[in-house]
């Protein structure tokens, strides 16, 4: 943790708490409360720890000057994940993104708050920005701008590592749980007796109570046999319980292709994961290519589907690209990206 400022320990307040963190070359500097930094942590852990580990984005507000940004605010990204479980954006939410980044300096907490940067989350996969989160940042950000990358970890802490533009920055830092956030059960009471419990009574002499009278006759074998068929009775009631249902099997998690597209010169480079287990069991895979008015349709072959790319050669400054993955069972899995507008 590269933070001037460490974080509190157990049980202090971290409202007014300031983590500063430097780049090695002394050229950048953040500067966050920490209950800042704990609200993005905490809603990044809470996406991914859903049933469905999923990555959110959001934009950071705060104000910018001689090398320091100096976060103030955030606000979510809205993403409905109809792309897959990452921060993956449809068509319709790359267009209203602009909008929804214009209108966030009016919602700042203070005044003078201005869009300084973003942050996208990773849960469990590691701290390496995608493609198409680096085209996001081309497309609607500054280059001068702050993108932080979350890599999210099973115990909660989040692993931060500081963007200018696409280039990672040193060190990393951490953001650690608050104490209320660890599911302590602080503030429980203890079971025990209190002031004002009752004292227990002084012990007396006890007094044998003289033995009731038995009854005897022919009552005591009948009142034998009735426990006997209400024992028996009993068991056969239990050996019919019906079994329990058994337990539903648990939903399978959603996975992408992640398929993206990026400009190369004259040329477009389209890829995607090649060890999806989707693509590795496919009967077929074909890619479909939107070129101005111009359609190809291409079958991978599998020794294609295994290199993880394919290069395009186009002037034109958009291209969508369609993957329809045909599985062993006769479904088909679909995935489309747009590059420009």
């Amino acid at each position: 943790m590269a933070s001037r400022n460490p974080l509190p320990e157990s049980g202090k307040s971290r409202v007014d708490t300031l983590v500063i963190w430097e780049a090695r070359d002394g050229e950048c500097r953040v500067v966050a409360s920490a209950a800042l930094l704990e609200s993005i942590r905490r809603e990044c852990v809470l996406a991914a720890r859903g049933r469905v580990p999923l990555g959110i984005g959001g934009a950071l507000l705060g104000e910018y000057s001689g090398g320091t940004y100096r976060l103030r605010n955030w606000r979510q990204i809205p993403c409905r994940h109809q792309r897959g479980p990452s921060f993956l954006l449809t068509k319709e939410e790359v267009g209203g993104l602009k909008q929804f980044l214009s209108q966030l300096p009016e919602k700042g907490a203070e005044a003078g708050d201005h869009l300084i940067g973003w942050f996208v989350s990773h849960p469990f996969t590691g701290a390496v920005l995608r493609d198409d989160e680096i085209s996001l940042h081309q497309r609607f950000f500054r280059a001068s701008d702050l993108f932080l990358l979350l890599e999210i970890h099973q115990d909660g802490i989040a692993e931060v590592t500081v963007h200018r533009g696409a280039q990672p920055l040193e060190p990393t830092w951490r953001i650690i749980p608050s104490p209320s956030s660890r599911g302590s059960a602080a503030g429980e009471a203890a079971t025990g007796q209190g002031k004002g419990s009752a004292e227990p009574a002084p012990a007396k002499a006890s007094r044998k109570k003289p033995a009731s009278r038995l009854w005897r006759g022919p009552l005591v074998p009948a009142l034998a046999l009735l426990g006997i068929s209400a024992a028996v009775l009993g068991w056969l009631q239990f050996t019919r319980r019906p079994a329990p249902p058994p337990a539903a099997a648990p939903a399978p998690p959603l996975s992408t292709l992640s398929l993206r597209v990026q400009r190369q010169g004259n040329a477009y480079q389209i890829r995607w994961n090649p060890v999806e287990p989707s693509l590795t069991s496919a009967r077929r895979v074909l890619l479909r290519i939107h070129d101005g008015a111009t359609v190809a349709v291409r079958e991978l072959s599998p020794a294609e589907v295994r290199a993880g790319f394919l290069a395009h050669g186009s002037p034109s400054a958009s291209l969508e690209a369609e993957m329809v993955v045909q599985l062993p069972d006769g479904r088909e899995r679909t995935e489309r990206v747009i590059y420009g507008k």
